[in-house]
Formats: C-alpha cells, sequence, structure tokens
C-alpha cells in the first residue's frame, strides 16, 4: 500500500510528493587550533565533511525505504517524467542522493545493463552554493544577513544563555583556543566533538563533558537550529522560496498543468534545511535532524473534485511515522487551510526580497 498513515483510506490516492531529505553520516566538517586530531589524512581520511561508508548504507536504506512507500506511485522503472532529484552543492548530498537512488531505482528489465552491477545512473541536480535561495540558502542575501544580525543582538533569550553560561564559553575557548562567543561557535565545536567521539577517539574530560547526551553544550548546539528561522521574516527568508516551490508544483498538479507530470520530487539537504522547515511551520521540537531523516509534503486525491495534503517526519527508522498536524487543521488539511496558514511565508521574487528595504 502506497499510504503510510493509518489516518489515510485506502481509496485516497497519493499523487505527488515532495521528499527532503538530510544526507547521510558523513565525518567531521572541521578541527579547531587545539585539536589532537587535525591531521586530515590520518583521522578523516575521505575528507572532511565527506560522506563515510556509513552514511552510503543510510541512504540506500533510505532509497529502499522510497521504494516501499511510493513504489505503486513510481511503478517498477525509473522514469524521467516521473521523478526529478535536486541536490545542495556538496559532496555529500550529491553521494547521498546517488546512494538513495541506487535503493531506489535498482534496474530491472530493459534498464539492467550490467550483468556485473544492479544499479542505473540517475541524474542529480545542483544549484552552485552561492547562487542557490532555495534549497542550499547560499546566495547572499542582505536582507536576511541583516534580520538574524539583530535578531542575535537583541533577543533576550540568546543574550540570557550567553550571559548564564559565560564561564562554560570561558572554558570551551582556553580548552580548544577557538573564540568561543556565540550559539553558531558552540555548535560547530560540539560538532566537531562529537564526530571525534563517534568516531571513538580519546577525548580530555572537558570535551567528554562537552559531547555528553543531554548536557548543556548539546543544549546551546542544539538551539542554533532554530535561529535562522526564528522570526516570521527570517523564516519567509530561509525557507519561503522552497516552500512556495513546492505549493506551486503542488498546485500545478491539482489544476492537470504540471509539466513533465511528475509524482516524487527529492531534495538531497541538511539538518539545518529540515530543521528551517519544521522551525516556520511551527512544527518544530528543539533536536538535532539526524542523518538520513526526511520530511514528505505529499498531496492526495480522495475523489474527483477534492485534493488534502499530509505532512510526515521520519526521524529514524518508522515504516510507518504520524502525520505532523498543522494549528487548527489537524494531521488532514486542504491547499487553501495551508495558505490561510502560512501566507505570510511565501516571498515575492528573490529580487524583489534579498535587498534591505
Amino acid at each position: 500500500m502506497t499510504t503510510t498513515s493509518t489516518t489515510n483510506h485506502d481509496s485516497d490516492a497519493l499523487v505527488f510528493a515532495h521528499v527532503i531529505f538530510r544526507h547521510g553520516h558523513r565525518n567531521a566538517l572541521d578541527s579547531f587550533p587545539n585539536d589532537p586530531y587535525e591531521d586530515e589524512a590520518k583521522y578523516w581520511p575521505e575528507g572532511y565533511g565527506q560522506l563515510t561508508n556509513k552514511g552510503k548504507r543510510q541512504q540506500y536504506q533510505l532509497g529502499q525505504y522510497f521504494r516501499r512507500r511510493y513504489g505503486k506511485l513510481l511503478g517498477p522503472q525509473y522514469s524521467v517524467d516521473k521523478v526529478y532529484v535536486r541536490s545542495t552543492d556538496f559532496d555529500r548530498c550529491i553521494m547521498s542522493a546517488q546512494a538513495n537512488l541506487a535503493g531506489l531505482f535498482p534496474p530491472t528489465g530493459d534498464q539492467k545493463w550490467s550483468d556485473e552491477i544492479l544499479w542505473q545512473p540517475i541524474p542529480v541536480h545542483t544549484v552552485p552554493w552561492r547562487m542557490d535561495h532555495v534549497v542550499g540558502t547560499g546566495r547572499p542575501f542582505p536582507r536576511f544577513e541583516a534580520a538574524r544580525e539583530k535578531y542575535l543582538k537583541e533577543d533576550p533569550e540568546i543574550q540570557k544563555t550567553l550571559a548564564d553560561h559565560a564561564d562554560l564559553l570561558k572554558e570551551l575557548t582556553e580548552k580548544s583556543g577557538e573564540d568561543v562567543k556565540t550559539i553558531a561557535d558552540v555548535f560547530y565545536l560540539h560538532n566537531v566533538l562529537w564526530f571525534q567521539k563517534d568516531k571513538n577517539l580519546p577525548l580530555p574530560d572537558w570535551a567528554e563533558r562537552a559531547v555528553e547526551p543531554n548536557g548543556i553544550v548539546e543544549r546551546i548546539a542544539e538551539s542554533h537550529f532554530k535561529v535562522n528561522t526564528a522570526t516570521p521574516e527570517m523564516a519567509r527568508l530561509k525557507s519561503g522560496f522552497l516552500i512556495k516551490e513546492m505549493m506551486e508544483r503542488f498546485t500545478s498538479k491539482i489544476f492537470d498543468d504540471l509539466e513533465p507530470d511528475r509524482v516524487l520530487w527529492l531534495y538531497s539537504a541538511h539538518d539545518e534545511t529540515i530543521a528551517n522547515m519544521l522551525n516556520s511551520l511551527g512544527l518544530f521540537e528543539q533536536h538535532a535532524p539526524p542523518f538520513a531523516c526526511s520530511l514528505h509534503f505529499e498531496l492526495y486525491k480522495p475523489n474527483k473534485n477534492e485534493h488534502y495534503m499530509q505532512i510526515f517526519y521520519r526521524k529514524c527508522n518508522e515504516e510507518y511515522p504520524e502525520p505532523l498536524k498543522l494549528p487548527g487543521c489537524g494531521d488532514r488539511f486542504t491547499m487553501d487551510q495551508f495558505y490561510d496558514l502560512y501566507e505570510h511565508l511565501i516571498p515575492d521574487e528573490f529580487e524583489k526580497e534579498c535587498n534591505l528595504r
């Protein structure tokens, strides 16, 4: 069965889905001045930030899950007219998309081109990071940067967190050699240490305390995931272009003018992409989105005249994740209801939105 929630009736046809997923397990992104494991070639042979073999397996398994979830919708074979794949312009995301597609579309029938490997090449599209304002959001954006800087300076909760833990920040600075002054500084240092712990590298006492599960450093680091979409304006500028793109595509599907008439659109992205989207929609509970998690926006057609949407967040290996509930709408809602709730998040053209007003 294609649908994955008991709230859906068997007769309700899934007609289109957008799925945003985080890349698989990777290496640490970087080092810090006093890092005993800064030798990249020795400790991170794939390279900083690169996908690991564990990450490849995670994505292959996620692709197999997509096959189970969307197999009826897609049919048994890959078709360029049914699926489109976009990745942010990072190696780990492009490679994750490729591993995912290996699980989703193992070649069958006349698509088998080799007796030695059960794999087929499938296009993965990307946009250079500094030109991407939709998925990667690396494009220069003065208005967003100004709004973010203002929020970081003026938000009382952030200022209280930094003041309450000034001694901790001082210790992290002294021990790491990194200037740890902001929420982002804590996030990136914690991230490096977490990966060292994950790799079973011995850590000094201060670093062990820093990566303690549910400890204060982890909690401060996780609060970083709310920063980029903390206000309606920032949410509009950071997540709005992706929301707009998906909703316009859903609308075209409903009115039978989507060309090509695809049924699945995949985005290979990052933990921040997932967190930003959930927080923009008011659905985020503070946590670090795990590797290979996926956020599903699905469009159903129960009869000739009606459509409804559902959103699912698959954190781990749930076969049947529960649908998320939108404020005042529950877990099933029309496009009109979605727009009524989130019209403020839908931006104008990028060129009109990006500059300071």
